[in-house]
């Protein structure tokens, strides 16, 4: 497993429990220089200036490793760090350096992996200590029910836009306009926005009658402050969060609502005390993600239609058909294979099997493109005999464009691809994809996916992809992916799950509360 213990890393080797390490290794980790800061660390008691040295010096390595993507480097550091962090959170003045430092960690491990089993380690490395310094520290309310007789509910985000590369915003945006569906008008969901709403978002709300909030504030205390504030006159019953970012964390941990529940979209580690409800919306459910107390229900992680295509203007569709065209030098491919999103999703062995597929396909080309680290389609580009017909774009693009060029889309894995396979079959694209070989990792994903197209070992990645070389058959597998889409931009079902289970914590809660009356 990448991730080790700090202590295994940097300390002598010591028979006591992995706890007991961490223990160790926060009290004597002051005996090392580091190579991300220029000072020796103190043994005992940190001043605020020592924290704040610390602190500021974590964020300048820390941030030039996630944008760098070295995953030795990422291992490194996020293993310093953690070992520190507890440190650097010992007093009720240290919560903005620790909620920086909490979304810097929480970057860098997601950055680095998506098993489950590696995401937990967040609960004990970050999420525990910054809970209990939070409930250590600072003061729980005490929120009272509105007397609606429907909970009135707010979602907490961190998108602040519905086009970028994140795909969560439009998530989280799809749930409401399906909820709208079902609720009176007046009782709609409200959209709480950690970091300020561009303009896109707030006229896409104002089309579609979302009230949103702006909650950004200029320090996390703040703006955990704010929300705790609006949720109050709001009446907010039930505050949902789609992240687990460290200024939830401090709303959650002071209790902004009578009912706290967690959408997940992925990173679905977050073991609070003082959550109620998960959804889980693409991780299966597992011991360790949350704390015990907390009810665990499924829902799909649905994108409403009006997300799974949005139109480009055709010059734009066309300028990017050249672009392949003229980097391949291949002006009329047979096919056009594909992949868009997070590059450090796309590993050397999935790129060996790109270079056998293009091997026994000709005429046609690969298209890789996003943000992050890509070293394993430069490296395979350069070296392998079909690299001419590889192509390469390391920068942000624009799935609506590039989903109208493949033809194919290749999976990514045993990390998979979210939205943008979505967006792929939503315009009859059909995807190949890896199904995965053990129990943890994104299964649920897999029900977007046609099983048709579902490889359980390379060989058989490559033989059907290969196989949709062929028109007819691609045509046909375009046809299934397609209606896979609309199935999935339906909000309707997945909102009436959601309120389901709403409707079930409300009703208890509300017992509960009269019964200790």
């Amino acid at each position: 497993m990448w991730f080790q213990r700090p202590i295994e890393r940097f300390l002598r080797p010591k028979a006591i429990d992995p706890m007991d390490d961490r223990v160790h290794a926060a009290n004597e980790i002051e005996q090392y220089r580091f190579d991300w800061i220029d000072i020796q660390v103190p043994e005992d008691h940190w001043s605020g200036e020592i924290k704040q040295k610390v602190a500021d010096a974590m964020l300048a390595a820390g941030y030039a490793a996630v944008n760098s993507g070295e995953f030795d480097r990422l291992d490194k550091l996020y293993a310093e760090f953690s070992a520190l962090y507890p440190k650097l959170i010992s007093e009720r003045s240290d919560l903005d350096r620790g909620a920086a430092v909490y979304s810097l960690l929480y970057i860098m491990l997601w950055r680095r992996t998506q098993v489950l089993s590696n995401l937990k380690t967040f609960n004990v490395d970050v999420v525990a200590p910054f809970a209990e310094f939070i409930s250590n520290n600072f003061e729980k309310r005490v929120p009272h029910l509105s007397s609606s007789n429907a909970p009135r509910i707010a979602y907490l985000t961190e998108s602040n836009n519905l086009d970028g590369a994140n795909a969560v915003g439009r998530i989280t945006v799809s749930l409401i306009l399906g909820q709208q569906q079902l609720r009176e008008s007046n009782n709609w969901p409200y959209l709480y926005c950690i970091n300020e709403p561009l303009e896109s978002l707030l006229n896409f709300a104002s089309e579609h009658g979302i009230q949103v909030r702006n909650m950004a504030r200029t320090t996390p205390t703040a703006t955990a402050e704010a929300v705790i504030d609006q949720a109050m006159a709001d009446e907010i019953d039930i505050l949902i969060s789609d992240n687990s970012s460290a200024v939830a964390t401090i709303a959650f941990q002071r209790r902004a609502a009578p009912v706290q529940a967690f959408h997940e979209n992925g990173f679905a580690a977050w073991a609070i005390p003082e959550l109620d409800l998960i959804f889980l919306g693409i991780t299966k459910s597992a011991s360790g993600l949350v704390s015990e107390n907390v009810q665990a229900v499924r829902t799909p992680r649905n994108t409403a239609h009006i997300f799974q295509r949005i139109a480009r203007p055709s010059e734009s569709i066309e300028s990017f058909r050249n672009f392949l065209a003229v980097e391949s030098g291949v002006s009329s491919p047979s096919t056009v294979y594909g992949v868009y999103g997070r590059m450090a999703k796309v590993t050397k062995e999935y790129m060996c099997l790109v270079e056998q597929i293009l091997i026994n396909t000709p005429n046609a080309i690969f298209f890789a493109g996003g943000t992050g680290v890509s070293s394993a389609v430069y490296e395979k580009k350069e070296t392998s005999p079909v690299g001419s017909r590889m192509v390469v774009l390391n920068e942000f693009v624009d799935g609506h464009i590039v989903s109208e060029c493949i033809d194919v889309f290749l999976d990514t894995f045993p990390f998979p691809g979210g939205m943008s396979c979505i967006e792929a079959q939503a315009r009859n694209v059909p995807v190949v994809w890896m199904a995965s070989q053990t129990e943890e990792g994104f299964a649920i994903i897999a029900e977007q996916r046609d099983y048709a197209l579902s490889a359980s070992n390379g060989q058989q990645y490559v033989h059907l992809a290969i196989g949709l070389d062929i028109h007819m058959r691609r045509e046909q597998a375009g046809e299934v992916a397609g209606n896979i889409a609309k199935k999935f931009g339906n909000m309707t079902e997945q909102a009436k799950l959601v309120e389901h289970h709403l409707s079930e914590v409300w009703e208890r809660t509300r017992v509960k509360q009269r019964s200790a009356r």
